[in-house]
């Protein structure tokens, strides 16, 4: 395609610049234009990725024709505004995950989408891990044999940085604290792997953070195919990312370096994937390929603006994985009473036929 497709980053902080650079790593964006309500971070921005133009609004950015599509990462809870805006303007959305801070916000992003028939992505990139794919294909092709146990954790230090200057910090922006900010990427990634989550178990404390968000959740997952699952996620320790799931012919044990999340073509390097096949207890290395999931994510989110491509993580996935995360807040809230999902989502006007 010698005709690139013609991107515009919203919030320009340092997720920004992360997309940003997997995007130019690919030969199919081009970031034609870019908007911060900061004209010195528009300015910055600017010099550092080599845009030739930037937007003093929103309003203009979005005013602009030759700007396709919008790449949002500003703060969870101006997803909703900012997205529906960009919708009704015509644009392709792609939007740094969660989707939004509640699942009400989702549930009129959802429709907006499918009123506006866009093409609409969510950057649930984890799931495009070397790791999980391998751990996808050998679902698929019965090397793992049936699924009984997940285990996954996603944890940092984050909460012992948060500040009262930090949107993160405060619990009607990012209700659920690590939870829909880290383990929400397990909740997509289990659910890609082994469908939908039927019912949630959790406890959430907030232990070390001086924030007014839990830095330690522990929940378990009854799937609706049968399997359990548990998702653990903190902010108050060294960066933890692995996955493991137990079958009736193999187990497979997934462990990525979190200091190299960012850098993701050069994840794979610092991630290993081991195998364990029943009757024997040695765990053997599998051979990852190379994946760039950022690159990859948004290289696909450009194909399908020109109708090349699907979006494999969009609205309905999106909802489902943030369900999880308000069923494991409204778990904790019930002293550890089970929550069904889909009720969750009912509540919130989620379309629960597209999930």
């Amino acid at each position: 395609m010698t005709d690139k497709v013609r991107l515009a980053p919203v919030g320009l902080g340092r997720w920004a610049r992360v997309l940003a650079r997997g995007a130019q790593r690919g030969d199919l964006i081009d970031l034609c234009s870019c908007f911060s309500r900061d004209e010195a971070k528009r300015a910055a921005f600017c010099a550092e990725f080599g845009i030739q133009r930037s937007a003093s609004s929103y309003e203009e950015l979005l005013a602009d024709v030759d700007v396709e599509g919008v790449i949002v990462t500003t703060p969870n809870d101006t997803h909703k505004d900012v997205i529906i805006q960009a919708l009704e303007a015509g644009k392709a959305v792609y939007t740094d995950k969660p989707i939004a801070h509640t699942l009400e916000d989702a549930s009129r992003i959802e429709a907006s989408v499918a009123a506006a028939r866009a093409v609409f992505a969510v950057g649930h990139s984890s799931r495009r891990l070397s790791g999980h794919r391998e751990m996808k294909r050998w679902l698929e092709d019965g090397r793992l044999g049936e699924v009984s146990l997940a285990e996954a954790n996603f944890s940092n230090e984050r909460g012992l940085e948060l500040t009262p200057q930090t949107w993160r910090y405060y619990a009607d922006k990012s209700p659920g604290g690590a939870f829909i900010q880290l383990g929400v990427h397990h909740a997509d990634t289990l659910q890609f792997l082994l469908g939908p989550v039927k019912t949630v178990t959790a406890h959430a404390r907030r232990l070390y953070t001086s924030s007014e968000v839990p830095d330690a959740v522990m929940a378990i997952l009854e799937f609706e195919r049968g399997p359990l699952g548990y998702i653990g996620t903190g902010w108050a320790s060294p960066g933890v990312y692995s996955m493991n799931l137990l079958g009736t012919k193999a187990n497979l044990m997934y462990d990525l370096d979190f200091t190299h999340w960012d850098e993701s073509q050069l994840a794979d390097d610092w991630s290993t994937l081991r195998a364990q096949f029943y009757g024997e207890s040695v765990r053997k290395p599998v051979e990852l390929p190379r994946t760039d999931m950022f690159r990859e994510q948004l290289d696909e989110f450009a194909l399908a603006i020109r109708g090349q491509a699907s979006v494999e993580v969009g609205a309905a996935e999106a909802v489902r994985a943030l369900a999880v995360v308000r069923s494991a807040m409204e778990s904790s809230q019930r002293d550890g009473q089970a929550v069904q999902v889909d009720e969750v989502m009912a509540a919130a006007g989620a379309d629960r036929s597209l999930a």
